[in-house]
């Protein structure tokens, strides 16, 4: 049986995939040299802040994304996933215990359901399709990126799966870990949070959570699976929008730097409002 030890340990895992309160995931990015500034009391038109993120730069971008989910910018996500991992798979055998004893097959089947690969996949394509009409500029990267975390998702967790070989519990194949209806979960959990703030990740963190326990209860994966698997879903959704939102490229000047999370300073060159000046801009995210 579960007792309260697991229980609390639980809750933590979950808690500590939240984002915290005020992290932004796309800041304006730094104005083009001899583009004319906004004014104040004017919104930018459709898509200025958005120069990353199009159709045609879209197989740039996520090879891109497939690297950085690696690289030193997301070493820290990764990390606290292996480190939640390991305690993890002291319990497993206990947690599977519990499921078996508790049937929860309302939660097992909608877990199937919503995190299967067929909705997934469908959703993911129609509004990354209606992202491409739309005139929100939020909403557009929003999908745009939505889209590149499941396919770099997708990828990295099917590598994952066929390397390690791992039994699931109920012994159907050996593809259990780590889970990819967690992954696809946190990931798509993630991104959400931060292109629209806490008000979406509370709510977006609680089904990605209720998926990944259902896999549980499905008797398909371990708790190690799933605990693994929120963890990297989270770490891909973060390294896709932090690397889609940095600033464009300026033919003839330096790349700007990539921002960094939670915090980020860059410099490069600016032709001023007028674009006939010669200066820098500081930019200083946090």
């Amino acid at each position: 049986m579960i007792g309260a030890r697991h229980v609390v340990a639980w809750a933590l895992i979950c808690a500590s995939f939240v984002p915290a309160r005020g992290a932004r995931a796309c800041d304006p990015p730094a104005p083009q040299a001899g583009a004319a500034h906004p004014k104040p009391d004017q919104s930018p038109p459709p898509g200025t802040g958005d120069q990353r993120r199009t159709v045609r730069s879209y197989p740039q971008n996520l090879g891109y994304n497939l690297i950085g989910v690696v690289t030193r910018g997301n070493w820290a996500p990764l990390a606290a996933g292996i480190g939640l991992t390991v305690p993890a798979l002291l319990v497993d055998d206990e947690v599977q215990d519990y499921f078996a004893d508790h049937r929860y097959h309302t939660l097992a089947d909608a877990g199937q359901t919503l995190g299967g690969g067929l909705l997934v996949g469908s959703l993911t394509a129609g509004l990354f399709g209606a992202g491409r009409v739309a005139r929100g500029d939020r909403f557009r990267a929003a999908t745009y990126d939505l889209s590149q975390a499941i396919l770099v998702n997708g990828a990295w967790t099917f590598a994952l799966k066929t390397t390690i070989r791992r039994q699931r519990p109920d012994g159907g194949d050996r593809l259990s870990f780590p889970s990819g209806h967690a992954s696809n979960a946190f990931a798509t959990a993630t991104v959400l949070s931060r292109h629209y703030g806490l008000e979406t990740a509370v709510p977006a963190y609680t089904v990605a959570g209720l998926i990944a326990v259902s896999r549980m209860a499905k008797s398909v994966h371990h708790l190690s699976d799933v605990v693994f698997g929120a963890a990297f879903g989270y770490g891909v959704g973060r390294a896709v929008v932090r690397r889609n939102s940095r600033p464009p490229t300026v033919p003839g000047e330096p790349t700007p730097p990539t921002p960094k999370d939670p915090a980020a300073l860059g410099v490069w060159p600016d032709a001023g409002p007028a674009g006939d000046g010669v200066g820098l801009v500081l930019s200083v995210r946090f």
